[in-house]
């Protein structure tokens, strides 16, 4: 290394627009043209700039690009669990729909854990992400109120803050939950085991009102023995379910209401041998593609993350572009659900066999 200048001839220089028109012999506003698209270049310039574009293979800077524009194309997306298929699919539909609009996706995990949250929503908003896409934990009004002090346009996902500033589109984690009720209900089910996330959660809460809510308009008794509420994790679904199996007499029917927990329930059935639907009916909240072809198939309430993807998307923009001036703020929206019925349900056995 020289000490004198601190050089070194490994470093790469960037290769610039200066480069670009010296080696295409033209000028640096002649290559931003052809570049950005924009005004008259002859044929002959443009064909001498992309031929240097690609011999000196140019990348623009995009950080430069933004600083100019004022803004970033950039998009932050802050979800709780890559694990879990459905939020995975929800990710790579939003950021192939935010690419086909020319921006980039940021993503950050948070695990459910309130001090990842803050640190990746900080994280986002420092590198100056035009939006938000977030599906919220536990926020607290500190970090709302610097939230809302940055002024990005921010939509929450799957879960809303209620009472908060943000827009949100969820699911009909209520109307759905319910119909999932109902359908056992109608096969003659009035023990129904329920097995549910935590409910400091809107999603979860508004799931496990819809079930309370079926269960009181068909005068059936919730009981609370039969309701189990926990981490959206397959642990806590094997659990519940092992907990739930041992009641006496034991739920002839279980309500699953997230994906995220049914490995977990469908292990400990199998474990202890119990048939669906000859044992025990089964429906849960959240179809997956392994439901349809799981022996027997699964009967399921179908969400659609491609809806929501593109609603959550097109919300956004709207912000973003200030096209939203007939938008209450804030806006929130509910997709809608299909029950897809399946070979899990089937009338409660009249006797079981001695265990």
């Amino acid at each position: 290394m020289n000490q004198e200048n601190g050089s070194s001839p490994n470093v790469r220089k960037r290769v610039g627009l200066r480069e670009v028109a010296k080696a295409a012999e033209t000028s640096i506003a002649t290559v931003s043209r052809v570049l950005n698209n924009t005004g008259y270049v002859s044929e002959e310039s443009r064909r001498r700039v992309l031929e240097a574009v690609r011999s000196l293979n140019y990348q623009p800077n995009l950080r430069a690009k933004a600083l100019r524009q004022r803004y970033s194309r950039t998009i932050g997306l802050i979800i709780p669990n890559l694990l879990n298929a459905y939020y995975t699919a929800l990710a790579d539909q939003i950021s192939l729909l935010l690419n086909q609009e020319g921006f980039q996706l940021l993503l950050s995990s948070t695990r459910d854990d309130v001090e990842i949250e803050r640190t990746a929503l900080q994280k986002l908003i420092g590198h100056d992400v035009d939006g938000l896409i977030w599906v919220p934990t536990a926020p607290d009004s500190d970090l709302l109120n610097h939230l809302y002090s940055q002024n990005i346009p921010t939509v929450c996902i799957v879960r809303q803050i209620k009472g908060s500033r943000l827009d949100a589109i969820v699911f009909e984690d209520f109307r759905g939950a319910k119909a999932a009720t109902q359908e056992l209900l109608r096969a003659g089910h009035t023990r129904i085991g329920y097995i549910g996330g935590d409910i400091c959660y809107s999603s979860n809460y508004d799931r496990w009102q819809g079930f309370l809510q079926a269960m009181k308009e068909a005068g059936v008794p919730a009981e609370e023995c039969c309701v189990r509420l926990g981490a959206l994790r397959s642990e806590w679904g094997a659990r519940a379910a092992a907990e739930l199996l041992n009641l006496q007499p034991r739920p002839t029917a279980l309500f699953v209401a997230s994906n995220a927990i049914m490995p977990g329930v469908i292990k400990t059935l199998r474990t202890q041998g119990i048939e669906i639907p000859r044992h025990i009916s089964l429906i849960c909240f959240d179809d997956l593609d392994w439901f349809s072809f799981s022996q027997p198939p699964i009967t399921a309430v179908a969400t659609s993350h491609t809806h929501l993807a593109q609603a959550c998307v097109d919300l956004l923009l709207r912000r973003i572009r200030g096209e939203d001036g007939e938008l209450p703020q804030p806006y929130l929206r509910q997709i809608s659900f299909e029950l897809v019925l399946r070979a899990s349900i089937a009338p409660p056995p009249q006797k079981r066999n001695p265990e």
